[in-house]
């Protein structure tokens, strides 16, 4: 049988969900399958934030040998450890926790306040050991990809950043706090947007400090759009029908206001980035019959394909809070942070455990939406999705 070949100015788009970014492999593995383990990438361009940057970068660098580099980002996510990511022993944990309760009681300690909760230098060690950057500059000066972009949120300038290396030199754009830079993709980049506030320190790229990418992210598919993608397929990490809580709900203790701060954070704009693409496929339609309403403006039709999570990702981290350390565990259940509603787990909870079950979620949610996102893969084929988006 022929295998089907790739169209071009297919974009990948990938959010932030911190441990919940593992359903993402799932869903590439079934892709991949699909597809015959190509060797060429499947989508010309890659675009990450917060979490979604690491599984992007991965991706990008091992654009040449895609489903062998999807397998190799598989067997990293299956066996993956909570201290892989930040340091949680007990002097590193229980030491930072008290740097800043002293902070706090002493009203600051000048240029010694504390500047995150968690030691996140495992995570830098672990990617410069699986990415090579220097093959992303090979691969996109071979025409195996067009474009990568990684997000972040720049801490003085108030803005979100699209830090982007693209074959081509395609201009930089802007709007309203938001704006891109070309650039030669660095570890720097990546650790700026996975830099949850808080809890990771903050990166310095040039002239700013940059945090996680999530908190600006409000058009998350404009980068590829940007960079000139006109099918998309685009994985998130959550699932648009939550488990209803009880009713009425008891007060939420600090682990779960924590949590929810997180959950708000990557709430990932999808939905009206999604509303106001539809509207401009419309405006498309509409300007083919008549001309003048698209008179100085350069539109062209976006064909988006999401899947996201069928179940409560919350639910699914419940059952394997064991695998935190002990000191995790013990100051994460002693502000209330677990409990099958708790949202601050399924972000955290980078355990090899967790991540084979939101893989094996992924694979089986693609397989529900294989027709789908086959359509956005395979030339030739028109899509069956409604002005070209598929929520």
């Amino acid at each position: 049988m022929t295998r089907p070949r790739v169209a071009a100015g297919v974009g990948l788009v990938l959010t932030g969900g911190g441990a919940r970014t593992a359903y993402q492999v799932g869903v590439l593995l079934a892709v991949s399958d699909w597809l015959g383990r190509p060797r060429r990438s499947p989508f010309a361009i890659i675009t990450g934030t917060s979490a979604g940057a690491i599984n992007a970068s991965v991706l990008a660098a091992r654009a040449g040998s895609f489903g062998r580099g999807l397998e190799y980002l598989a067997g990293v996510w299956r066996g993956l450890q909570v201290g892989d990511i930040y340091r949680c022993d007990r002097r590193a944990l229980y030491g930072r926790a008290v740097h800043w309760l002293v902070a706090l009681l002493r009203g600051g300690l000048g240029q010694h306040n504390p500047r995150a909760l968690l030691d996140c230098q495992p995570l830098r060690a672990l990617l410069e050991r699986h990415v090579n950057f220097a093959r992303i500059d090979l691969h996109l000066r071979r025409g195996l990809l067009d474009a990568v972009a990684i997000t972040a949120s720049g801490y003085g300038s108030g803005r979100g950043v699209t830090f982007y290396q693209a074959a081509g030199h395609p201009p930089p754009w802007q709007r309203e706090r938001a704006l891109s830079r070309p650039v030669e993709l660095t570890l720097d980049h990546v650790m700026a947007s996975v830099a949850i506030p808080l809890l990771f320190e903050a990166v310095r790229i040039d002239d700013d400090w940059y945090g996680d990418g999530a908190m600006r992210d409000h058009t998350p598919l404009s980068a590829a759009i940007n960079l000139g993608a006109q099918r998309l397929l685009v994985i998130g990490t959550r699932n648009s029908d939550p488990v209803p809580l009880p009713q009425p709900p008891p007060y939420p203790q600090l682990g779960k206001i924590a949590g929810y701060v997180l959950d708000s954070l990557f709430m990932d704009g999808l939905g009206p980035n999604l509303d106001r693409v539809q509207r401009l496929n419309e405006l498309v339609r509409l300007s083919k019959a008549q001309p003048r309403v698209n008179a100085g403006r350069r539109l062209r039709h976006i064909d988006a394909c999401v899947i996201n999570p069928s179940l409560d990702l919350r639910t699914l981290a419940a059952r394997h809070t064991q695998g935190f350390p002990g000191p995790v565990r013990r100051l994460f259940r002693g502000i209330g942070a677990f409990g099958e509603l708790s949202p601050l787990p399924s972000y955290l909870l980078f355990d090899g455990a967790f991540c084979r079950e939101l893989m094996d979620l992924g694979y089986a949610d693609a397989q529900r939406q294989k027709s789908e996102i086959m359509a956005m893969l395979t030339p030739g084929q028109e899509t069956t999705l409604l002005d070209g988006i598929k929520i």
